[in-house]
């Protein structure tokens, strides 16, 4: 399976980069600012990737729709079950630390059941020179966020009915060295869940036992000929090593 994370700067290069995206025809794939509260970029989004793709985006709040995650769906392929949930509220400068969300989506594949889970977490919470955690109000709510997203990571890897758990997004933090990664940072927390990752400066893509990369994680390079966006997208190509008896539910 082709799994996609393609964030996207807000209506940069648009309809070049979903017309990239659909292109590569990944079973997954998630986006981010599609919506940051001036408008929605997911119908066009639905238009340009078409009826093959089921796109889940739920309006629950101002930026809910910012994080789009569209399945290709088929006789081997349902989505068996979504949400898109709250994870912290709207902080610092406007348009800076915008309120933020997680959407869960939960999908059926060649009989085994699997789970996504996408976000954008707050920003500017690090030094982007030396690593270290920033002492300024987006801290706390992006601790929150990052339990909350842990939290539900776990408890959906004790799923018997989940086959393999993927969690993609741009948490606006980069990988540092062990000593000074910040105990809510995406590297530790994927370290406690036991899920492997890839990343790209704030860009990741982690997976759980249960899925087995067929090659190396793919980076799409930002402001190249596939994709407009400012930052790097992920392509991640996966075989599952779950018994098909685990099936979504």
């Amino acid at each position: 399976m082709k799994i996609m994370l393609a964030p996207q700067k807000v209506g940069v290069g648009m309809e070049r980069n979903l017309r990239s995206i659909k292109a590569e025809l990944p079973l997954v794939v998630g986006l981010t600012e599609m919506d940051l509260g001036k408008r929605s970029f997911v119908p066009l989004m639905q238009r340009t990737l078409g009826p093959s793709y089921e796109v889940i985006s739920t309006d629950v709040g101002v930026h809910s729709r910012e994080i789009p995650v569209a399945i290709r769906t088929g006789e081997e392929t349902s989505v068996t079950s979504s949400e898109v949930i709250p994870i912290s509220r709207d902080v610092g400068v406007k348009g800076v630390g915008n309120d933020r969300y997680l959407a869960v989506v939960r999908f059926s594949h060649k009989g085994r059941g699997y789970v996504v889970m996408h976000t954008h977490t707050d920003a500017v919470i690090q030094n982007q020179h030396t690593g270290k955690l920033l002492d300024n109000e987006r801290v706390g709510p992006t601790a929150g966020a990052m339990q909350a997203i842990e939290d539900r990571a776990r408890a959906t890897l004790d799923d018997a009915g989940v086959a393999g758990l993927m969690i993609m997004g741009d948490f606006n933090y980069l990988e540092v060295e062990d000593a000074i990664a910040w105990e809510h940072s995406p590297q530790e927390m994927f370290a406690r869940l036991g899920m492997t990752w890839h990343s790209s400066r704030v860009i990741y893509l982690a997976w759980s036992p249960g899925l087995a990369p067929k090659q190396p994680t793919e980076t799409v390079p930002p402001h190249s000929s596939r994709n407009a966006a400012d930052h790097a997208w992920l392509l991640g190509r996966f075989r599952s090593t779950a018994p098909a008896a685990r099936a979504a539910r």
